[in-house]
């Protein structure tokens, strides 16, 4: 049976091969314990060897370092580190403004949730995705194991750029299915008024966050000089400009307003925020841009 082609956004053998010695960076433990793959700084009961501490009692006995006890006439036990399992949660903003751009900023996220996936998923941790957009969000329920990222593949492949930005609503949903918390990357235009607010009801739900905003470079530094139409793609509503040189700058100033609020906002909640532009190169954003803001390492 010939071998089912692979969507375009899935990342190519090359950049798998490079994504696969990399691993999503989560900064403290979230409680899930002994099945994962990675070093928890909570201690338990791997094979690892971690510190000594005093022996009280209760301890494990077997855990006696009689070496020390030899040395120092004092009861140590060992302690162990444990592994922990991360949950990586990805939510992909799928809403309409997402279409625009070229490549669109959908097209990006695609590409930028495959790629994350695939780390996830090669790094033994487990991986869940929420597309937000639409008239009803979909979920992909959290999954281990690079044989899940065909599944991932297909879930985002099914999805197409509709209907408006629930950011707020999504994150209030995704607080009330309960789960575990863990890492969540948010990939978002951010065009919405609850957009701060959905960024902090994530922190709140306990998750490490990172807010990648996906901006349009075109959108963000406009370059016209004669009578335009700007059209929201959610609404339609419609507005005639004549861009001249005063109101381009205006324009300018207001957008680098507004990321700079993120940015504090997400800084006062403790969530990375990256700024990128869909015209980016999108193996550079992964391997460049996203080491550089310790998501990856």
């Amino acid at each position: 049976m010939a071998r089912r082609a692979e969507p375009a956004f899935a990342p190519e053998a090359g950049l798998r091969a490079q994504l696969e010695r990399l691993a999503v960076v989560s900064n403290r433990p979230h409680g899930h314990l002994h099945t994962g793959g990675r070093r928890s700084r909570k201690s338990g009961s791997s094979i690892e060897f971690a510190d000594y501490r005093s022996y009280t009692p209760g301890d494990d006995f077997r855990q006696i370092d009689w070496n020390v006890y030899a040395r120092s006439d004092e009861l140590f036990v060992k302690v162990r580190e444990s592994e922990e399992t991360l949950v990586v949660h990805l939510f992909l903003d799928a809403s309409a403004s997402m279409a625009t751009g070229r490549p669109s900023k959908f097209d990006v996220a695609q590409r930028l949730a495959a790629a994350l996936g695939w780390v996830a998923l090669t790094s033994h941790d487990y991986l869940a995705a929420t597309l937000i957009g639409g008239e009803t969000p979909q979920h992909f329920p959290p999954q281990q194991g690079r044989a899940a990222a065909s599944r991932l593949y297909d879930f985002l492949d099914a999805q197409s750029p509709t209907g408006p930005t629930r950011l707020a609503a999504s994150a209030r949903a995704h607080a009330a299915r309960g789960g575990p918390h863990g890492v969540a990357v948010l990939i978002s235009d951010l065009l919405a008024d609850d957009a701060t607010e959905a960024i902090g009801l994530l922190v709140e739900r306990g998750h490490e966050l990172v807010v990648i905003h996906v901006l349009d470079g075109q959108a963000v530094q406009p370059d016209f000089a004669e009578e335009v139409e700007l059209v929201d793609v959610e609404t339609g509503v419609s507005l005639d400009l004549y861009g001249d040189a005063a109101l381009l700058a205006a324009f300018r100033a207001t957008v680098a307003e507004w990321t700079s609020e993120l940015q504090a906002f997400c800084h006062r909640r403790h969530a990375r925020y990256i700024p990128i532009e869909s015209e980016w190169p999108v193996e550079e954003v992964l391997l460049r841009r996203l080491r550089a803001h310790r998501v990856l390492a």
